[in-house]
């Protein structure tokens, strides 16, 4: 029933698309570059959050590789004993957290650097707002992953571990302090947002429709996390489950899904790559299916909790739509893209573009193909939690997230500099951009994939227990594929440190 509903939602917004979007591209000629106000000095303040985003991917890969070789050599590295000191459930809970940190932190940049832009209005103080919340963040993400290795080096009393410690929840790990100081910084955000965009709220702009949706998009970003404060310590395993799951499956796979949609069709506009009207539409249109179909959609994930079987199934069905959108809007994109291209200027936003494009691709597959292998009930039963969880987990949240914040980032960083400076880094661009994606892909197919289908196999025609044993995982086949994962490793590994001197160099140069 998933794969129905998903086959005939495509076909309903391909239907949409041919109908009522296509005719927007025959309006569509550019003859010259569109004119954008000199950064502000907020915006400018933006370009350490970019930095940040660099520096803790970088740092997420090395606890992703320190956790894949526990898998080989438990508590060992290369024969050096650091499991006594960064044991598996450290390292592997700052990987997760990390991916958050970093995405979450690019679309807090990027909001900030396009709120001035889109009313060409700077605040009092904006500047100011801009660097306290910075200051924030950083203490936020060491001070929360301080928290989690003493909590499970078990340094902390059972309450302060729950509040400064680790809440032991996939995704909510980090403790109750640290996630309330998250949710005071995401308000100053939204305070900091609101006040820069109030003027172009108050006016009557041909964008005022499109920027009505990202306001809305901003405004969930803060009110969705906070279904992670609906549990507190002794709440129900079941209960606690339905709410993570809303800050998992709607807080990242949705809300964020939705901002970064309307961001990307604002900056589309401004360029004049997408026409105004089609972009409202396309993002009425995605949002529309994002919140309908992810709000009944994360009942798949509740499997395991005592959920009724007909509520897992409308889960398996529904969470099918989410898939739908993007890829079509990446399609939108890349038409308009190839339109404009004998446009010189277009030049300059080629690569930003290609991170866009990349997302309808792992749209598709990591969040679609990979995604329907663990959703449907008739899965769950065998497949939760087994290697094909994190096959979905790597390809959607960096192949989607990971590549939408990367090209939200290009974007805003090449308006500090001037057109020769990012010309002169096009070749680093392109070895960024091949190398974290060739590197996901590889693996994915040639370590996640045959581990998880073959993880599949046994729990089908033994037990889910056996398939996730000690006796299963140490098979030397299992091993083998494990190493073969090093080779994607090394080149997404490549990759994040090629961001990282990226956004050095640009950081670096004046406009």
């Amino acid at each position: 029933m998933s794969v129905v509903l998903l086959l005939a939602a495509i076909g309903v917004m391909v239907w949409y698309y041919a109908v009522h979007l296509k005719s927007g591209h025959q309006g569509i000629t550019i003859q010259k570059e569109p004119v954008f106000q000199a950064p502000t000095p907020s915006m400018i303040a933006t370009k350490k959050y970019f930095l940040i985003v660099a520096l803790l991917l970088l740092l997420q890969v090395v606890f992703g590789v320190i956790t894949a070789h526990y898998t080989v050599e438990g508590n060992a590295f290369f024969g050096i004993r650091t499991g006594e000191i960064l044991p598996y459930s450290v390292s592997r809970t700052w990987h997760v957290q990390l991916a958050l940190f970093w995405i979450a932190t690019a679309l807090l940049g990027t909001g900030l650097y396009l709120a001035p832009m889109i009313s060409g209005y700077e605040p009092p103080y904006q500047r100011w707002g801009v660097n306290f919340l910075w200051v924030c963040l950083v203490i936020i993400v060491l001070g929360s992953m301080t928290g989690e290795w003493f909590g499970i080096q078990q340094f902390l009393s059972l309450k302060m571990n729950f509040w400064f410690g680790h809440q032991g929840y996939q995704y909510v790990d980090l403790g109750r302090f640290w996630q309330s100081f998250l949710m005071v910084g995401l308000c100053v955000w939204l305070i900091l947002m609101v006040r820069a965009m109030m003027p172009a709220l108050r006016n009557k702009t041909q964008n005022r429709s499109l920027l009505f949706l990202f306001c809305i998009a901003v405004f969930t970003i803060t009110a969705f996390y906070g279904a992670g404060f609906m549990w507190g310590e002794h709440t129900n395993l079941a209960i606690v489950e339905y709410w993570r799951w809303w800050v998992v499956h709607l807080w990242v796979e949705g809300i964020f899904e939705i901002f970064t949609t309307t961001a990307v069709a604002f900056l589309f506009v401004n360029l004049g790559l997408l026409d105004r009207h089609k972009a409202t539409k396309t993002v009425l249109l995605a949002t529309s299916i994002y919140a309908f179909g992810g709000i009944i959609g994360l009942f798949h994930h509740l499997y395991f909790t005592a959920t009724p079987q007909t509520v897992i199934i409308l889960g398996g069905i529904f969470s099918a739509l989410e898939v739908v959108p993007l890829t079509l809007m990446g399609f939108e994109a890349y038409h308009n893209y190839e339109i404009s291209k004998s446009s010189p200027w277009v030049a300059i936003y080629k690569w930003p573009i290609y991170f866009f494009i990349a997302v309808s691709f792992w749209n598709l597959v990591g969040a679609g193909l990979f995604g329907f292998l663990i959703n449907m009930p008739s899965a769950l039963y065998h497949v939760q939690g087994l290697n094909t969880t994190p096959l979905h987990a790597h390809a959607a949240l960096y192949g989607v997230y990971g590549n939408l914040s990367i090209g939200l980032l290009l974007f805003c960083m090449n308006s500090f500099i001037n057109k020769k400076n990012i010309i002169r880094d096009e070749k680093l661009v392109s070895w960024v951009f091949w190398l974290l994606n060739v590197g996901i892909a590889s693996m994915c197919f040639f370590s996640l994939l045959p581990v998880g289908l073959y993880q599949a196999w046994t729990s089908i025609t033994h037990d889910m227990w056996y398939a996730r044993s000690e006796h299963f995982t140490s098979q030397p086949i299992v091993h083998m594929f494990i190493w073969m994962r090093a080779f994607g490793d090394t080149l997404f590994g490549l990759g994040s440190l090629g961001l990282v001197v990226l956004v050095i160099k640009k950081m670096i140069y004046r406009r």
